[in-house]
């Protein structure tokens, strides 16, 4: 019995050391595969590798994906009422039409024309009262119209909530532009720039806001005695003088479809 216990201690030692020689030597040929791998260098050739850079998506943001007033390419029509904020003497208040065509969302050409209502300011019918002042100002030129080409920035879209339960589309742009201001029988170059911001009702109408200076070269009406004048002078008897002024105007425009 002690014979065959022995035998068989023996082999049982000698399964078990057969069975770790394996498992060292998987473990052996592992690692050397994982160490070559680890070090191999993968190349491909030139011709199969991109030509063309990538960029991410947020190099080129994309402010509003759908506007729900698309403005390029479409034409815009109408009528404004305007009051100069700066005129002293002669009716501040004129009438036109303003136009638009939208390049793209971002830049257009803008067209107004404004016509003076005529006469003159309360001040100056103050200052006509005047016993010992003969200033006549209604003998003096006075604005007739204003015409204006603009380049027209929009630098913002949005919307804004008027209450809880309304919101309304809304642009911001600024606008830079030449063109003639019509004083007395003389037309004068006029330089302007403003900003302006339009509230869309809809697609299609909307409701449009402007404040623009103005500087040109104009008859100066207190450079003249008119105390004996009894009727209107010409404004090439006046003396010219660089002349600043401002409008703020109102209006309700119409957007045509694009094409």
């Amino acid at each position: 019995m002690s014979a065959l216990r022995i035998t068989n201690w023996l082999s049982s030692v000698g399964r078990a050391a057969t069975f770790a020689a394996v498992a060292l030597a998987v473990v052996t040929f592992t690692g050397t595969q994982a160490s070559h791998a680890a070090t191999e260098t993968i190349q491909f050739p030139d011709n199969e590798l991109a030509s063309e850079s990538v960029y991410p998506v947020f190099d080129h943001p994309e402010g509003v994906k759908q506007r729900l007033v698309p403005t390029a390419r479409r034409i815009e029509l109408g009528v404004v009422g305007s009051y100069a904020l700066t005129e002293p003497f002669f009716n501040p208040i004129a009438i036109g039409v303003t136009g638009s065509y939208h390049i793209n969302e971002t830049h257009a050409i803008n067209l107004l024309g404004l016509s003076y209502l005529g006469g003159i300011s309360n001040y100056a019918k103050q200052i006509n009262e005047t016993q010992n002042i003969q200033f006549n100002a209604q003998y003096a030129p006075e604005p007739k119209y204003l015409f204006l080409g603009s380049y027209q920035y929009t630098g913002y879209y949005g919307k804004i909530s008027l209450s809880k339960d309304t919101v309304m589309n809304l642009s911001l742009y600024g606008l830079f532009g030449v063109g003639m201001i019509g004083i007395g029988d003389a037309s004068n170059p006029v330089l302007s720039l403003g900003l302006g911001q339009k509230f869309y009702l809809n697609r299609s109408f909307a409701f449009r806001f402007d404040l623009r200076a103005l500087a040109y070269q104009g008859p100066d009406v207190t450079s003249r005695n008119r105390s004996a004048v009894t009727s209107t002078e010409s404004a090439s008897l006046y003396e010219k003088t660089l002349q600043f002024g401002s409008h703020i105007s109102a209006g309700v425009i119409y957007l045509f479809p694009g094409f």
